[in-house]
């Protein structure tokens, strides 16, 4: 781990043992609060981008492009941002979309899927196959990139699942594995300890709304699910440090039991640790997605 990322960890664990919220609380009480919740930031107009935003039933899609890369319109980057499914894109996910638009020329398009507690993951899902439709008319299916984060990990995942015509590469981001009661509820209460941000409490919140009428070991939410055949290369992003951890390992080793082709770059981080541009293994992260996005099958 960089200097600079152990600093901040320790601050967060050190603010999370004062009295008050502390840093989980904080983050547990971002996620009810969509705030204006379809807006693309004015700076994302900005620096050489160019942005264009457009409603499919009545939820918004962004459309952003460099113009100062070179340009590469025939490759697009679906992009699911995490929020656990109650709260919309975040600074990071504009400034993570921003830079590979610069260093990749491709058409990135920040999807803004229905949320709880007005709507539940399966109401998201059947909304973004009929978005998915919309882009496998625009461009081959061999040239788009599904890239999401927790929450919008394991959307994208079972998107995957539902779509006949698959993506050319799925890039995931801390997927939120071992949400079900029980026995997983006991290894992420042990967990807790070692994440900064998340709490076993923001899960259950999420379960509650998000997850509403769905059964957690379904497909539709839980990734350890999915009938992986017929899918495309996998590229997971994922911490050592985060509640999701053991479950994600195992899911892993699972897929590579019955031999699912896939990456996987692990970090003694927190979640979503490769979006955060601010430290250089979160720097290096996006570089590489990038690399991805352009060359890798």
């Amino acid at each position: 781990m960089s200097i600079s990322y152990k600093i901040v960890e320790n601050i967060c664990f050190l603010i999370n043992k004062l009295p008050g919220r502390g840093v989980k609380g904080i983050m547990m009480d971002g996620e009810g609060k969509l705030g204006d919740k379809d807006e693309l930031p004015k700076y994302m107009k900005k620096n050489g981008l160019k942005a264009k935003s457009f409603l499919m039933d009545d939820f918004y899609i962004h459309r952003i492009v460099s113009e100062k890369a070179i340009r590469h319109p025939e490759k697009a980057v679906i992009f699911f941002p995490g929020g656990g499914g109650m709260a919309r894109a975040t600074w990071l996910h504009y400034d993570t979309a921003r830079r590979i638009a610069h260093n990749t020329g491709a058409d990135i398009y920040i999807i803004c899927y229905p949320l709880a507690p007005e709507h539940n993951v399966r109401y998201a899902l059947d909304w973004s196959e009929k978005a998915y439709s919309i882009f496998i008319k625009k461009y081959k299916s061999e040239n788009i990139t599904f890239m999401g984060d927790s929450a919008g990990a394991n959307l994208l995942l079972s998107l995957t699942q539902r779509v006949d015509i698959k993506p050319g590469k799925l890039i995931v981001i801390s997927p939120a594995c071992g949400l079900e009661d029980g026995r997983n509820r006991d290894i992420r209460l042990k967990m807790e300890q070692y994440d900064p941000i998340l709490s076993v409490e923001m899960n259950d919140l999420i379960a509650e709304n998000w997850c509403r009428n769905v059964p957690l070991n379904s497909s539709d939410i839980s990734p350890e699910y999915i009938d992986y055949t017929g899918f495309p290369k996998m590229y997971f992003f994922y911490g050592k440090h985060e509640l999701f951890y053991p479950h994600v390992r195992n899911y892993l080793m699972t897929l590579m039991e019955e031999e699912v082709h896939f990456n996987q770059y692990v970090k003694p981080m927190c979640h979503d640790w490769a979006l955060c541009s601010f430290f250089p293994e979160g720097r290096e992260a996006i570089n590489r997605i990038c690399r991805i996005i352009l060359k890798y099958a």
